[in-house]
């Protein structure tokens, strides 16, 4: 098992920049772009759905499953899949809840960044380490993602450093790190089983 996913990372260090990007023939930019649009229609339905959390101050911890749904979606299908169905996701959400686009879609775009990150590297999905470093991707995309959010809300929304800080970059790291380093190499394994029985090759996910 090790062997053959040291030769699937091997073998992905060569791919092109549309390769990786799944955007290198007609037929794969489709796919793509399938992948995309049925992972913000997921991710904007689970946004939806109120999950329980626990306030401790400006503290909160709890599940936020559609952040799971950008890192599963750029591990399965590249950093453009990944990064439209952060992005896209956001912008339908934004749309349908509050019935406007703020900041651009700047704030769309920063949790597109996670997506982006996990989609740059390469996963064998029935794979324990490959999961670990999945777990460790995703968090590391939301980081980032956060920090863009935080620059955003400090210049272009000319928020008050404290606001920020309490109410939007804490409760987004309190419910997104635990999500995103345990949720989602659950969520990648059952995909793995499911592509496996659907494929009788095995399919690979990514």
């Amino acid at each position: 098992m090790t062997e053959e996913t040291t030769k699937s990372e091997a073998s992905a260090e060569k791919m092109t920049v549309l390769e990786r990007c799944r955007m290198n023939d007609r037929s794969a930019l489709m796919k793509t772009m399938l992948y995309a649009l049925v992972g913000a229609a997921l991710y904007t339905i689970l946004q939806m759905i109120p999950h329980p959390f626990i306030v401790l101050g400006l503290l909160k911890f709890g599940l936020l499953p559609s952040l799971t749904i950008i890192a599963l979606v750029g591990a399965i299908r590249g950093p453009t899949a990944g990064f439209l169905t952060g992005y896209l996701g956001e912008v339908t959400y934004g749309l349908l809840i509050h019935n406007t686009i703020v900041t651009m879609t700047l704030d769309a775009a920063a949790f597109g960044v996670i997506g982006l990150i996990v989609g740059l590297a390469s996963y064998d999905l029935k794979n324990g380490r490959s999961l670990v470093k999945l777990s460790i991707l995703s968090v590391t995309g939301l980081i980032f993602s956060t920090l863009l959010i935080v620059v955003i809300a400090m210049k272009v929304e000319v928020y008050g450093t404290l606001a920020i800080l309490g109410f939007e970059m804490l409760p987004l790291l309190t419910l997104g790190i635990p999500t995103l380093m345990f949720l989602t190499p659950v969520l990648a394994r059952i995909w793995a089983k499911i592509a496996i029985s659907l494929s009788p090759a095995g399919e690979k996910a990514h």
